[in-house]
């Protein structure tokens, strides 16, 4: 038995993206203000993946995602004699599912967005992987979730959804937006971008799923291509990643000079995409928060949205942002041609009707700690 009381965050399927980023901020403030009281265990794909944080025990699944049953098997056999050894007095999984764990106090966090699927997206016929994935996430990695202290979600909309539909308990339901740790780190050089002697550029930085909506601007590009405009767009996937975006790539190298095709990259070379570009593009169906347009609105430069509902909560507030049909080209043709001539007009996000969890939201890390160890300290 450890002479401190272990806290452990289970994160063993994320190997790139924002769910890195999450998991590195966590562990993070973990290990500045629990390591001396708490002994702190990590449980991650591969420890490389990671900053270097001091007092974190790191635990290694490289297995993990080689199969679905390999990580069900962690999950549910693997984590649970784990959580008999360590005697945890919170488990924390980060990771969208709830495992078979013997702790004081089991939290969960959703962030996957495949659990809200908006008509008329075509999983099956584009990405049937991730179609099968969103089955995975609806029928098996929600098993459980009843038996949670406490499930947190990035956006309201995935917190409602839960609710509803698992019947759970308003009071273990909360919100928590990954924004608390973007603030300090914005460092914009805002005149960087008006240089005349380089056209005006746009960056999408998404990964190589079918729902990010690549083919809107793809197909946005080509109304705009006979107009005589110097622009260009960046986009962070190559074609190497899937068929889907292979034949996508494919094609529009063919027939569009304007993109650039940049392929994945780290997060701090994309930040010196972010300094050089002048707007952002996001027409993504599903997300469970968008966290480039929180790092993006840090430089103060425009964004263009697709407007749904996790677009309005991300950049309620911010006073660049336009919204844009995210199933009509011409509509974000529009709006880009918009921005190259310097017309383009601002509009406010509509948020509807007042947030449902407004008394259950929490805004950093601190206060999400505080939550989930209140209730083991009350014991």
């Amino acid at each position: 038995m450890n002479p401190r009381p272990v806290i452990v965050i289970s994160a063993t399927r994320f190997f790139q993206g924002g769910t890195l980023v999450i998991v590195n901020e966590c562990l993070k403030f973990l290990s500045s203000q629990y390591y001396s009281t708490h002994h702190i265990k990590a449980l991650v794909y591969k420890r490389a993946l990671y900053d270097d944080i001091p007092g974190i025990d790191w635990v290694e699944f490289p297995n993990s995602r080689k199969s679905v049953f390999n990580r069900l098997s962690d999950e549910y056999i693997r984590f649970n004699r784990l959580s008999k050894k360590w005697q945890p007095v919170l488990w924390l999984s980060l990771q969208d599912s709830t495992p078979r764990v013997k702790a004081n106090i089991n939290a969960v966090y959703y962030h996957n967005p495949l659990l809200l699927k908006p008509k008329g997206l075509k999983l099956w016929k584009y990405q049937p992987r991730l179609a099968v994935l969103r089955l995975l996430y609806k029928y098996i990695y929600t098993k459980g979730i009843h038996t949670n202290d406490f499930v947190i979600t990035q956006q309201p909309a995935i917190a409602e959804y839960l609710l509803k539909t698992y019947h759970l308990s308003k009071d273990k339901v909360w919100v928590f937006p990954p924004v608390d740790y973007l603030t300090e780190k914005k460092n914009p050089e805002r005149d960087a971008h008006l240089r005349p002697d380089k056209p005006y550029t746009f960056i999408f930085p998404a990964t190589a799923f079918y729902y990010k909506n690549h083919a809107l601007i793809i197909e946005a590009c080509g109304l705009l291509s006979d107009l005589n405009l110097d622009f260009k767009i960046l986009l962070t996937i190559d074609g190497s990643e899937n068929n889907y975006v292979q034949n996508l790539v494919s094609r529009a190298k063919e027939r569009f000079l304007q993109i650039e095709f940049l392929g994945f990259m780290s997060r701090e070379k994309l930040f010196s995409y972010y300094q050089a570009a002048d707007c952002m593009i996001f027409p993504s169906f599903l997300e469970s928060w968008g966290l480039p347009l929180t790092e993006f609105a840090g430089f103060d430069k425009p964004i263009l949205c697709a407007d749904l509902p996790y677009g309005r909560s991300t950049l309620a507030g911010y006073k660049k942002a336009a919204f844009f049909d995210p199933v009509n080209a011409f509509t974000l043709a529009t709006k880009m041609e918009d921005a190259i001539r310097g017309k383009l007009q601002f509009k406010a996000a509509n948020l509807g009707d007042p947030d449902l969890f407004s008394q259950r939201t929490m805004w950093s890390w601190a206060e999400c700690f505080a939550l989930l160890l209140s209730r083991d300290q009350d014991a």
